[in-house]
This record gives structure tokens, sequence and C-alpha cells, in this order.
């Protein structure tokens, strides 16, 4: 068992701190990559996925319905939380909703569960941009902007590949092919991405980033046991929300805290002390996992 953690953790703790230790030396301008990350190899991969024909979008309601729970749930603890420990919860708060769930998610999963993970854990990438930047931008800014979720590649991908699905229209194979390609770029991209993201954040606020990186999992990983036994799910979509309240808070946090001055110095210090204290987190519950899906 130990074994089979370690041989699907280390390629992405191993892929992370190479783009850690690049970005500690060269310090790269990673603002384009990202950009392409979310604007076109993310949306490719996440069409790619829902154009074959294999693709059934009513089979993931039920775990889109309790990924959408965890989340809104996890938040709601955190508010309480914030208010008991005198924490500003504008800040506090978002982080513990919006996880890396494309960055450390989509390759957790797959390497985990295998490729048929994969569907489920766009749907979830899909649903929480779409909570991002609706519900999380109104917490960092104060303001809600609907109209804006409609620009987001991501979100125009969901909407194009559920017409394309649902009308049965076939895609030419060499323009599947080519979207394929570009989104293999994404899942080891986001990887390393990550990791020289996490060389720009500082420990200052440590209290809080302590109180996100103990908060995130306990409260994650409680609420998907929760709601395993509440929503009719399938046992591989079980192990897919365990995984998923178990993720670190995503780098995105703290660049919308960056662009609407919400704490961005707690925001990162949450940012980078829950995504270390995944190191220890993310191996036990794949023990869980990988036990409850072998039974």
């Amino acid at each position: 068992m130990l074994s089979q953690v370690f041989s699907i953790v280390a390629p992405l703790f191993i892929i992370a701190a190479i783009g850690y230790f690049y970005g500690a030396r060269v310090r790269p301008e990673m603002h384009i990559p990202n950009r392409l990350i979310m604007d076109v190899f993310m949306p490719a991969l996440i069409f790619h996925v829902m154009i074959q024909d294999d693709f059934y979008p009513r089979q993931y309601l039920g775990i889109m319905l309790a990924g959408l729970l965890l989340m809104l749930g996890s938040g709601l603890v955190a508010y309480v939380v914030a208010r008991l420990l005198g924490f500003a919860w504008r800040s506090f708060v978002p982080p513990t909703m919006f996880s890396n769930w494309g960055n450390l998610g989509l390759p957790l999963y797959v390497f985990a569960l295998g490729e048929q993970a994969l569907g489920a854990g766009v749907m979830l990438v899909a649903l929480g941009n779409v909570l991002c930047f609706t519900l999380g931008v109104y917490l960092f800014s104060g303001q809600l902007k609907l109209a804006s979720v409609f620009k987001i590649p991501i979100v125009v991908a969901v909407v194009l590949g559920l017409v394309i699905n649902a009308a049965q229209l076939g895609v030419p194979q060499v323009l599947s092919v080519s979207i394929e390609l570009l989104g293999q770029i994404a899942i080891p991209l986001m990887l390393f991405s990550l990791g020289v993201r996490l060389t720009r954040v500082t420990w200052s606020d440590y209290q809080q980033g302590v109180a996100v990186a103990v908060l995130c999992p306990v409260v994650g990983v409680g609420l998907a046991l929760l709601l395993i036994n509440l929503v009719p799910l399938s046992p591989m979509h079980q192990s897919i929300l365990i995984l998923f309240g178990a993720l670190p808070p995503a780098v995105m946090n703290f660049m919308l805290a960056e662009q609407y001055n919400r704490d961005p110095d707690a925001v990162a210090s949450m940012v980078l002390i829950g995504n270390m204290g995944s190191i220890l987190v993310i191996p036990a519950v794949l023990i869980l996992v990988l036990a409850r899906h072998a039974a």
C-alpha cells in the first residue's frame, strides 16, 4: 500500500519541486504560461474529454452537487472559525473553498484512480472555476459580476462541449487530435507552474496559514465522508470526492487577493503553508481512498 501511495504522489511532488527550485534559481516570469494554462491548455483538456462518445454529462450531476455542497460547507465552517479567531473572514474563507482542483487535483485523480477519473475531475474543475469567479470574486472584491463568468475560456469550453455532446456532432479527427495534444500539456505544466508560484509567496501571517492547512483537509475530508452517505455516488466518484476534499488552497486565491488588495500577504501564507501541509495530508488520505477503492 505504501509503495503504491508513493508511486502516485511522487511524480506530483517531483514535478512541483522541479518548478519550485527552478523558480527560486531563475525567477522566470510565469504570467504567460499561467495565462496559457487557463485560456488554452485546460479548456482544450476539458473540451476533449467532453466530446468523447463515452462522456455522458448526466453521470456527473451527483458528484457536481456533492462538490458544490462541499465547497459551500467548507466556506461556512471557515466563516465561523474566522469569527471565533478574529481573522478577516473575507480573506480567510475563499482559500478554504477554492482548492487546487486543476494543478494538483486532476493529476492526483488520474494517477490514483486511472484515466476514467478524468471526466469527473474536469467537471469539478469547471464547477470550481464558475464558483470561484462569481462567489470568490464577490468575497474578495465585495462586487458580484455574473456576466464575467461567460468570458472564462474554461466555461466556454464546457458550454461548447455540452452542445456538441448533446447534439452528437462529430469533430474531425485532425482537429480532435490537435485539441488532445494541447490538453496533454495542461497537467505537467500546471504542476510545474504550481512549484514556481510557491516561490513567490511568503510565511508572514503564519497563524492563518496554519489554521487553513489544518482546516482544509479536516473539514473537506469530513464533509466528503458525510456527503458520500447522503448523495448517491459510484465508488469511483466517492473516491474522487474524498481526494477533492483533501486538496490544499489554490494559488488563484492569492492572485485574486492581490488583484482586489484583500490581505494578499495573509492569503499568500495560507496558500504556501496549506500546500506544504498537503505533503503529509495527501498520502494519508490516499491510503484511505485506496483501501476503500480496493474493498
